[in-house]
């Protein structure tokens, strides 16, 4: 772009695919992709892999030490597995246990069907949780679970968060929730 002594200006557009660009790249983005691979290629690809089984291994051992929980997998315990897993736990509401996970441990999980509503639902056997919407008195009538818990995490994540995650899920489920809860639109939030 160039001003003219008029006070116009006279502007020279790019040709073919530059002509369509939308501002700036995004060099820092860019960047940092860079960045991350760069770090990714030094820890080692197989040793992140191990890590990550090893955490699944020790999440899926100690959930399963619990009789109410259920890992829902679509192909089955000798599958490869990542980083994440879903489940349920038997007389819970999934915005209840996430809720109180959230609030009296600081563990954030997601709950619900996520982004997979045909494929959660095939896992759960079709089965429903009429328990209602967080057990809470205020609930309305027929309101059910929104039926999965899913739990995420990686290679970076210490040992004590995933102990600390199994310790609060086995204590949560045998001793029950320590604070009151109650619906709010629709979701399970603790009582003030």
């Amino acid at each position: 772009m160039t001003r003219r002594a008029d006070g116009g200006v006279d502007v020279q557009w790019h040709e073919s695919a530059a002509r369509h660009e939308a501002g700036s790249p995004n060099v820092i983005g860019a960047y940092a992709i860079a960045s991350a691979c760069e770090a990714l290629t030094e820890a080692g690809f197989d040793s992140l892999v191990a890590r990550e089984q090893y955490l699944v291994e020790k999440v899926r051992t100690g959930l399963a030490e619990v009789p109410e929980v259920r890992i829902l997998s679509l192909f089955g315990d000798d599958a490869p597995r990542v980083g994440v897993i879903s489940f349920v736990v038997d007389g819970w509401n999934s915005s209840h246990l996430a809720a109180a996970l959230s609030a009296e441990y600081g563990i954030g999980v997601r709950d619900g069907l996520f982004c997979a509503h045909p494929l959660v639902r095939t896992l759960l056997d079709g089965r429903s949780h009429d328990q209602g919407e967080c057990g809470a008195p205020g609930a309305a009538p027929g309101e059910r679970s929104l039926d999965a818990i899913r739990v995420s995490f990686g290679a970076g994540t210490p040992d004590e968060h995933v102990d600390r995650f199994v310790a609060a899920v086995r204590e949560l489920v045998t001793e029950g929730a320590k604070w009151r809860y109650r619906t709010r639109d629709g979701r399970c939030v603790p009582e003030a």
